[in-house]
């Protein structure tokens, strides 16, 4: 399963081309909540189709504080220039069997390549 960063939607929502709407056809995406709730700030309409869709994702496993902190340790991700939700998106796709990140930006595209964690279309 591949887990969309908030970024890859945005650009989905502004009508740019990405690889989203392959991906959908094929049932390959999960939707951490984090990245939800970071669309809905962002001002993402509840009642478009765009929402719905999105809610009938399935979602992405959430780890626990404690699983995050021994990840930041065991990855070396202090200093890498990621937040804690981008940290979150990495330990999540770790969680899941065949998990990867799909990202534009640049940070949590370097760190998931790093760790082999990068959806790569």
């Amino acid at each position: 399963m591949i887990i969309v960063d908030t970024s890859m939607w945005m650009d989905q929502i502004r009508g740019l081309p990405t690889p989203l709407d392959e991906l959908f056809g094929r049932g390959l995406i999960a939707l951490h909540p984090f990245v939800l709730g970071e669309l809905m700030l962002g001002g993402l309409p509840k009642a478009s189709k765009f929402a719905v869709d999105l809610n009938d994702l399935p979602e992405a496993p959430v780890a626990s504080a404690k699983e995050v902190a021994a990840f930041i340790t065991w990855a070396k991700m202090a200093g890498t220039g990621l937040g804690y939700v981008d940290t979150h998106l990495l330990v999540s796709a770790k969680l899941m069997p065949g998990g990867s990140i799909l990202s534009q930006d640049k940070n949590l595209l370097a760190q998931a390549k790093r760790l082999g964690l990068a959806y790569l279309p």
